[in-house]
């Protein structure tokens, strides 16, 4: 009897020495899924999120802030904003007193730029007009083509739109909106 259990338990010591020997644990097919999704999403592209520009510029702010703690948002670029300001392609650019470059920001990639942003930088408290709202104004002043070609807010805290219906100019601050160029049509065309 004693010699039957011994070859009763060969089997299984045999079974654990060759699982200690690997190098990682068998993978139950919830974790192999997993580590799959995993894979393909760092070669994939980074995710985009469809927002507005302050709601994105909250977790850009956050990037620049690892970058440098005194990191101040230079500059916001928007292209192909759509009629409820929101876009998949927001740009957030920031520079540092003491740093030669500046961080560009954009769909969670973190690069560093040439700094060609000449002293003043937009002040969190002072930016007070969203793209959504900036877009609602140019509505007002004549605006009707979306999306537009782009959106940018810059250090003199004014949003400038281009659209095929001109370029406007809305304060950052107010609201308050300005058609700079009206797109002019071609009569010759026109007349057909």
């Amino acid at each position: 009897m004693c010699a039957v259990k011994k070859y009763l338990y060969l089997p299984l010591a045999l079974l654990l020495s060759l699982t200690a020997c690997q190098s990682q644990a068998p993978l139950s097919p919830a974790n192999a899924l997993l580590r799959s999704q995993n894979a393909t999403a760092k070669t994939s592209p980074q995710a985009q999120y469809f927002d507005t520009a302050l709601n994105d510029y909250r977790w850009a702010r956050m990037e620049a802030q690892r970058w440098d703690f005194s990191a101040r948002l230079a500059k916001v670029e928007g292209r192909y904003v759509e009629e409820n300001g929101r876009s998949f392609e927001w740009t957030f650019y920031f520079s540092a007193i003491g740093k030669q470059k500046a961080l560009k920001v954009s769909n969670g990639q973190k690069q560093e730029v040439s700094n060609s942003f000449f002293g003043g930088g937009i002040f969190d408290g002072s930016w007070q007009i969203d793209s959504d709202a900036a877009l609602k104004a140019a509505k007002e002043k004549g605006l009707k083509n979306f999306p537009v070609y782009s959106m940018e807010l810059d250090s003199f805290m004014r949003w400038e739109i281009r659209s095929a219906d001109g370029w406007f100019q809305v304060d950052a601050r107010t609201g308050q909106a300005s058609l700079q160029t009206q797109v002019q049509t071609n009569p010759l065309v026109s007349q057909r």
